[in-house]
């Protein structure tokens, strides 16, 4: 989070005395050596302006971390600060946005770069200062999507991403700081934690749920296997779409209801819908730090209840192999197959559950596309399923061009999903009454009028809003 810093009111155009202006250098560079070994460095790139935005950046940021240094310079280096941002400004986005300027840049420099930017922003817009701060072009794409030139929809993912995830999030926490810090340790601070450190989901949070101190570096970061658990990626995968959504709000300088009013509609893959109501809920600041409070809890319940109804259980090595060597990865409870129709698909299905008992059962739960489809039940069942196809599919760059047509063997794709729990399936049946009437003690998170855009179900695309049942 920002430090506090006292506010002032200069005029953008002041100009620093000839000894105050000194006086501030002098502050700002008193490791002149190491200065010059940096300037040094960075002449050595091959890209000459990529390296003086990289070093201009690198002063903004330098300028902007030094205005609550001192009290009595405040006034100083406020102005300095308001001088350089606009000199930034005007040199480097007279005609592209800051993110269409790094976005050439190799990794580390292009965060180098947006980071300083958006600190400087931030610590702007805590002063008070005469003049507008100024501004980079406007996104074109909102800007039609607002004259209705052209559609914006807000699509969220659901799980599938639990290994790669909190990557994501900690390098929006590390750009965006001053906008996602304070959003995280309140969510964290009001809804993680408490609920992580509540004795009956004790087992399922070992390491807690204190993600600001995780992006924060405070505490270490878990290992990838905590963090890709359904108890905890659930909630936290929910926390790093909010985070975008937040983000954009920030870049845009719009509100969040001001950025809803350029999308025509939202939806989300699983538990993605969740935060495609809170976007569409969501009109002020507040309101969306509310609406992601009563996301959060939700999204946590579901992942705890969701885990405990499908305890984790072990599956022999010589069949972990054996799928990883096939390519089809690590045996799950949700298992991805592309490119068969639904009527050459379920035979295969129908035969692996004449073998199972009703427990065991495969189900084919989600239909992604004419050709995808995602079965659920027990890893070792789907593992089951996934010799028979076996049989049938064609291997990797076989050649079947000389082979009559009737006789060539299917083309399709298998692969696990990374996923603890088989959602969308029989096998969490009463899980979703038990988080609504006990976990959530049946309160009304959200009703249908809430929703001020179309939010389109999950599943078969009809509007939410037209739902007369409350959402909760």
């Amino acid at each position: 989070m920002l430090s506090t810093v006292s506010k002032v009111s200069i005029p953008v155009s002041t100009q620093l005395d000839e000894w105050t202006a000194a006086e501030v250098l002098k502050d700002e560079f008193t490791h002149n050596q190491s200065q010059r070994d940096a300037v040094d460095t960075t002449v050595q790139l091959e890209n000459q302006a990529e390296a003086t935005i990289e070093l201009s950046a690198h002063f903004l940021a330098h300028v902007a971390r030094s205005i609550s240094k001192d009290p009595q310079s405040t006034h100083a280096r406020t102005a300095l600060l308001v001088n350089v941002f606009k000199h930034f400004t005007s040199t480097y986005l007279a005609t592209k946005d800051i993110h269409s300027l790094a976005s050439t840049f190799d990794t580390q420099t292009r965060k180098t770069v947006l980071s300083a930017y958006f600190y400087a922003l931030a610590v702007l817009k805590e002063q008070e200062i005469d003049g507008p701060i100024p501004e980079q072009p406007e996104s074109a794409l909102l800007t039609a999507a607002l004259s209705k030139k052209a559609s914006v929809f807000a699509l969220f993912g659901g799980q599938g991403t639990n290994e790669v995830y909190f990557d994501e999030l900690q390098n929006l926490h590390d750009i965006y700081t001053p906008f996602v810090a304070p959003f995280v340790q309140t969510l964290t601070n009001d809804v993680l934690a408490p609920l992580a450190a509540e004795e009956e989901a004790s087992t399922y949070y070992t390491f807690g749920l204190d993600a600001v101190s995780w992006l924060s570096g405070a505490i270490a970061r878990p290992a990838v296997p905590y963090l890709a658990s359904v108890p905890v990626s659930f909630p936290l995968i929910g926390l790093t779409q909010l985070v975008q959504y937040l983000v954009v709000c920030h870049v845009a300088n719009l509100t969040p209801g001001e950025l809803r009013s350029r999308i025509s509609g939202a939806t989300g893959h699983s538990q993605g819908i969740v935060s495609a109501v809170v976007v569409a809920a969501s009109d002020t600041f507040e309101e969306f730090t509310e609406n992601s409070r009563k996301a959060l809890r939700w999204l946590f319940y579901s992942g705890l209840r969701g885990q405990q109804a499908f305890p984790v259980t072990s599956v022999e090595p010589s069949i972990v192999q054996d799928a990883i060597a096939g390519g089809e990865g690590t045996p799950s409870p949700m298992l991805s197959i592309a490119g068969l129709t639904l009527k050459e698909l379920q035979p295969h299905v129908t035969q692996t559950n004449q073998h199972l008992p009703p427990l065991s059962q495969l189900h084919v739960s989600l239909h992604n596309g004419p050709k995808t489809f995602v079965i659920t039940g027990p890893s070792k069942a789907l593992f089951g399923l996934v010799t028979s196809l076996r049989k049938v599919r064609a291997q990797n760059g076989l050649d079947q061009s000389k082979t009559p047509f009737s006789q060539r063997k299917a083309v399709f794709s298998i692969r696990f999903l990374l996923v603890g729990v088989p959602y969308h399936s029989e096998h969490l049946k009463g899980v979703a009454d038990l988080v609504a009437e006990e976990d959530l003690e049946d309160e009304e998170l959200w009703e249908a009028k809430d929703l001020k855009i179309p939010v389109y179900n999950t599943e078969d695309g009809t509007y939410l809003s037209l739902i007369e049942a409350h959402i909760g």
